[in-house]
């Protein structure tokens, strides 16, 4: 092919950060219509251009305008359990005074530490682990579940899920003296 170099060549759809970019108000006004609020829909695309920009998909999308749309409605879903998530633990976290006339402050302020260490301990997982592992303990997802809402298969939900259990047993100390009193070592 005289004449014909493969830098040429142009790919048959569009790259889906370049439908991002084109389409990046019309994905913004999308998320907003559907979840409410200008500057969570700007998060949610803003957090979608990231992940595209630092794992590409390589394999050319159809209707990369679609395609960006759910992957933008996942998005806000994910960042709504998020917060949902994080309101919940800190009104369990600032309840917890309030039984101070049933047990000593002492246990309680144990308590307090070991849930805001845990809290942290998630919140370092990498993310993929970290959704797997919340919605398996916390929404009670089955892999199934999980594989369907994150579109990863069962073995990546295994995989993610195991690496979360692993990182908070090395991290977290509560979860360290269980496994050492119950078998002896760590995890």
């Amino acid at each position: 092919m005289i004449g014909h170099s493969p830098l040429s060549h142009q790919p048959k759809y569009p790259s889906l950060l370049h439908a991002l970019t084109t389409h990046y108000d019309d994905l913004i006004d999308y998320v907003r219509r559907k979840f409410g609020g200008r500057e969570f829909a700007q998060d949610v695309v803003h957090d979608l251009c990231v992940k595209l920009m630092e794992r590409p998909i390589l394999l050319e999308i159809q209707q990369p305008l679609a395609y960006l749309r759910k992957a933008s409605a996942n998005g806000a879903l994910n960042r709504i359990r998020g917060e949902n998530l994080r309101a919940e633990f800190i009104d369990v976290v600032e309840e917890l005074p309030d039984y101070a006339h049933t047990e000593s402050g002492e246990y309680l302020l144990a308590l307090k530490q070991n849930v805001i260490s845990l809290h942290a301990v998630i919140e370092g997982l990498p993310p993929r682990a970290r959704q797997v592992f919340l919605l398996h303990r916390l929404y009670d997802f089955s892999q199934q579940e999980i594989a369907k809402e994150l579109e990863i298969s069962r073995t990546m939900v295994t995989q993610h899920y195991r690496r979360a259990i692993r990182e908070i047993a090395e991290k977290w100390p509560p979860l360290q003296q269980y496994y050492e009193s119950r078998w002896g070592s760590k995890l």
